[in-house]
């Protein structure tokens, strides 16, 4: 289903660039698990972003390990070789109050690629998790749906802003609880919110990953879905990864052949590949 662009080989691939090892703090599965599996399967790409979180509120602040993160990383290189690509990345959860204490995490980290995603909102004194169960009563159900999805698109604009990332990870996740309250997502609502996020993400050279987690998930569809993705080609847009967003080995690869579908459609003949944070393109064919 992808070829690389510029090399000789145009063989069967199967790839996923959000996996969540027991180096973070909700998953349940190993990277040597992962790699095995992904050996199985015959894949050629895996990544591993794990978490870094740094709000005290969140239940993994301070859990990532980098220096384990990255003897575990390089001993299953030693492992697979050439027959396994092991992408090293971060997820990590972006806060405007907390962008100095981002950059100097980064800062001397041998990583593929770096996700910036919003994973909570604050709004006055109040904050919730918006990827947590049982928000949606404590935030969504006391607000309308703009004064609840606002906060949320504005940090992701901010995270765009911050040229801190290579990568926005799952760009909708907001509607993920709130479809409980309000219903489907309504994205006629925040299409000037979107488009200028991606414009701005266009503008900057930051991309956009197809997270195929909601298809597991209550809104399910991917995050974002293809009108968004559409927007984002029709803007320029070039830099796209796909992940299942997987806690647990059993979600190795979960919806990716349903993500490349998505990619063609909305224009899109590549995708994009990370080493030591330099893009390359992988056709899709």
């Amino acid at each position: 289903m992808l070829r690389d662009i510029g090399g000789k080989s145009e063989r069967t691939a199967l790839l996923d660039y959000h996996l969540h090892s027991t180096c973070s703090a909700d998953s349940i599965s190993t990277i040597a698990q992962y790699c095995r599996r992904a050996a199985e399967q015959r894949f050629i790409e895996i990544g591993f972003c794990e978490h870094a979180d740094f709000d005290p509120r969140d239940y993994s602040c301070d859990f990532f390990d980098y220096a384990l993160f990255r003897r575990q990383i390089e001993a299953q290189r030693e492992s697979y070789g050439d027959s396994l690509a092991i992408r090293a990345a971060v997820e990590v959860t972006y806060q405007a109050s907390r962008e100095e204490e981002i950059s100097e995490f980064l800062k001397g980290k041998e990583l593929d690629y770096v996700i910036g995603s919003v994973h909570l909102v604050e709004d006055g004194q109040e904050w919730a998790m918006v990827s947590e169960e049982g928000e949606c009563e404590r935030y969504f159900a006391r607000r309308s749906v703009r004064e609840a999805y606002q906060p949320y698109f504005a940090e992701v604009r901010w995270a765009v802003e911050s040229g801190l990332f290579d990568l926005i990870g799952h760009l909708d996740l907001v509607k993920r609880y709130g479809v409980r309250c309000y219903g489907p997502f309504d994205l006629s609502l925040f299409a000037t919110e979107i488009r200028e996020i991606l414009k701005l993400a266009v503008d900057r050279g930051v991309g956009l990953e197809i997270n195929t987690s909601g298809l597991r998930q209550p809104p399910h569809e991917t995050y974002p879905g293809l009108e968004v993705l559409r927007w984002y080609r029709e803007l320029g847009g070039r830099i796209l990864t796909v992940g299942s967003d997987a806690h647990s080995v059993e979600d190795l690869g979960k919806g990716i052949p349903e993500a490349l579908c998505l990619a063609r459609e909305a224009g899109f003949e590549a995708l994009t590949l990370f080493e030591k944070r330099e893009p390359r393109r992988l056709k899709i064919t």
